[in-house]
């Protein structure tokens, strides 16, 4: 097992680091998509979950999308057409990264990334893509950034929606700012007819106990044909209650298990 950090770039030039690991006898290759606010590692979920993989044959490539990780900053002027052309580039430079006998890819987006990830598979036709494992994701983006907390209406934006959008150039929304350029894609990128179109190609982990995504949400988006795990007992991390940095050895256990489950998802597929 080797691992190796990767600078690449997306379709706008902008620069994009993130690592790859590689297994000893590699049978398959693997995509992780992180969270919003959060970094390619995601408090360990993503590093131990590639760690895990590459001991048991599958590659990954883990990355900080725009304005994350390594270039942290203000997400002003995050887009979701941004995050998905960031994914396409990672995906170019996990398969450029791997063995070139490897054939059989997959992909695990987390949270924000999950929906866009789910996306870019089914809009960009990725056949390759065996299983798109998602955990706890975002599928609706606009309920998700404004309807949940009661910033738009049937019409458009509240109007104290709007008088922050003019003043401040940005919406705050959770404790995080979005740029009108974001908002405007709200209404028309999402995961949702990803999942249908994708079927039994989709995998969702999700925690009962989930406030920040709840699971109602995979329930409700999810195809008839679309596995899901719920994880009882936990949240938005599959961490434990009083775990919010994921490092609890409890909260490593449960995790273990998620890992687990996807590889014999991942193996059943090869």
């Amino acid at each position: 097992m080797t691992e190796e950090t990767i600078k690449f770039s997306s379709y706008d030039g902008y620069k994009l680091e993130g690592t790859m690991q590689r297994a000893a006898k590699e049978k398959a290759a693997l995509l992780f998509v992180h969270g919003i606010t959060s970094s390619r590692d995601e408090l360990g979920f993503h590093s131990d979950y590639a760690n895990y993989l590459a001991e048991n044959g599958v590659s990954s490539f883990r990355f900080d999308y725009r304005f994350h990780g390594v270039h942290e900053t203000t997400l002003e002027e995050l887009t979701l057409s941004g995050i998905v052309n960031d994914v396409s580039a990672a995906y170019t430079a996990l398969a450029e990264g791997v063995k070139r006998s490897t054939k059989r890819f997959f992909l695990v987006g987390t949270s924000f990334g999950g929906g866009l990830a789910a996306y870019w598979v089914d809009t960009t036709r990725q056949e390759q893509i065996r299983k798109v494992i998602l955990n706890a994701p975002v599928l609706n983006y606009q309920n998700d950034v404004l309807e949940r907390n009661k910033l738009v209406t049937e019409k458009g934006l509240t109007p104290a929606a709007v008088r922050q959008l003019d003043k401040h150039g940005f919406l705050k929304s959770s404790g995080i700012r979005f740029g009108r350029a974001l908002i405007n894609e709200l209404p028309y990128v999402n995961g949702i007819q990803a999942l249908s179109n994708l079927g039994s190609r989709v995998v969702i982990f999700h925690g009962s106990d989930d406030e920040d995504v709840p699971l109602t949400s995979s329930k409700k988006h999810k195809s008839p044909k679309t596995r899901l795990e719920i994880i009882k007992g936990v949240g938005h991390g599959f961490g434990i209650e009083i775990d919010e940095d994921l490092n609890h050895p409890e909260t490593k256990l449960i995790h273990r298990g998620i890992y687990k489950t996807a590889l014999g998802i991942i193996e059943e597929s090869l």
